[in-house]
């Protein structure tokens, strides 16, 4: 089965942005980011993130502590009535590592879209920087922003429940 999806950025997106994130504890949800993320699930998108942690790279968390902080979110998930992440896919790689696992590159999509059978046509990646949509961009999905200062012309939201919104009227006029 194809399925359509929305690929999120974590930090900045879902959850506050609290600078090499990797105590569970201080995991902390913005406005409106379940909402839309329920009103994603019920329209049928499965979520899946895809993260930037450089700070594995750079020594000061390790894989294990951002793993804690992802089971910490696939907990909330259903704890919030939701339906858990599809997959996260992570690079644990600095920005001078020269990595093609790294945001913008389109590796961490174009292998979730082969792994889970995804739709392009049908999903999105949405961000709150502009490295984020160029990822969608990059994989032949539609990148879009929230809260960010887009360098060239992209759809941008106030949340994720916006972006929900947007998706849901735009389905109900195609």
């Amino acid at each position: 089965m194809i399925k359509k999806a929305i690929f999120l950025d974590r930090d900045g997106t879902i959850i506050t942005d609290k600078h090499y994130l990797h105590d569970p504890n201080e995991v902390e949800y913005l406005p409106n980011a379940t909402n839309g993320m329920k009103l994603l699930q019920k329209m049928g998108y499965s979520l899946l993130i895809i993260t930037n942690q450089s700070g594995i790279g750079r020594g000061y968390y390790t894989k294990e502590q951002m793993d804690s902080v992802h089971i910490q979110m696939q907990n909330d998930m259903i704890t919030f009535g939701l339906q858990k992440y599809l997959d996260i896919a992570f690079c644990p790689h600095g920005p001078d590592d020269l990595c093609n696992c790294r945001k913008p590159h389109p590796t961490l999509i174009n292998g979730l879209i082969s792994k889970w059978n995804i739709d392009p046509n049908s999903s999105y990646m949405i961000g709150d920087k502009d490295i984020d949509a160029k990822t969608g961009q990059n994989a032949n999905i539609k990148g879009c922003l929230i809260r960010g200062k887009a360098d060239h012309e992209k759809l941008i939201f106030q949340d994720l429940l916006d972006f929900a919104n947007y998706i849901k009227k735009s389905s109900r006029n195609s």
